[in-house]
């Protein structure tokens, strides 16, 4: 079931609005997806433009139309549910910060980077197994285009300071082995943030965290911070 949008639907007023990550797919956050539609919450997780198909339809894309697409799925959800609450994995965590606007009841960042590529982390991968992680990384670099990579830039530079605009309340987890997104970027989004707010770190999982052992941790963890939405008057 890759490359498709995930829609669940429930009885309940609040709605999960995910958003997957930058040349990801909607299976990087199906698992929890899946968790919170089976506790009876309206859940959205679509599939960005671009994304779950090829490197040319990706290069085909702009910044402008992942935000766009996220505001589509908004205003889709908004339609059969009450409250919202956003969760962005990586770049996912941007596009929750352009629609700062909306008033979301609850956000949650995982993994979102600000700073990206922890050179130790790396360094530290390949050194216990050399040949997995390279082609690991080899592959990543072949995966994204150059155009889309500067469109990527475009979106963490229009976005950095929109987290100071940010009052609902925020959850933001962060894995500390994390190569990809340098776990300082968890403490930049913390410290702009304007309501009330925490920050969950957990010592491994890496980036692709709902991929990981880590998944059904993080996924209980989110659903403790929207239970706590979802009940209150």
């Amino acid at each position: 079931m890759m490359g498709e949008e995930l829609m669940e639907r429930s009885a309940k007023d609040t709605g999960i609005l995910i958003f997957h990550g930058f040349g990801g797919e909607t299976e990087d956050v199906r698992l929890l997806a899946e968790s919170l539609a089976a506790c009876g919450y309206t859940v959205e997780a679509p599939l960005l433009p671009g994304h779950g198909t090829t490197r040319r339809d990706l290069a085909d894309t702009t910044y402008f139309d992942w935000i766009t697409s996220a505001e589509q799925a908004y205003i889709r959800i908004s339609a059969k549910s009450n409250r919202i609450i956003a969760v962005g994995f990586s770049m996912g965590g941007l596009l929750t910060a352009n629609l700062w606007n909306y008033g979301f009841a609850g956000i949650i960042t995982v993994n979102t980077p600000v700073y990206y590529w922890n050179l130790k982390n790396i360094i530290k991968n390949l050194l216990s197994d050399f040949r997995g992680y390279l082609g690991k990384y080899l592959n990543a670099a072949n995966c994204s285009p150059i155009a889309s990579l500067v469109e990527f830039q475009k979106l963490l530079f229009l976005t950095k300071p929109m987290f100071a605009n940010i009052t609902s309340r925020a959850l933001i987890i962060q894995a500390m082995d994390d190569d990809t997104v340098h776990h300082r970027s968890a403490d930049y989004i913390y410290g702009k943030l304007c309501g009330e707010k925490s920050l969950y770190r957990v010592a491994d999982g890496g980036h692709m965290l709902f991929r990981s052992q880590r998944g059904p941790e993080i996924c209980g963890v989110i659903e403790s911070f929207v239970q706590k939405i979802h009940t209150q008057k």
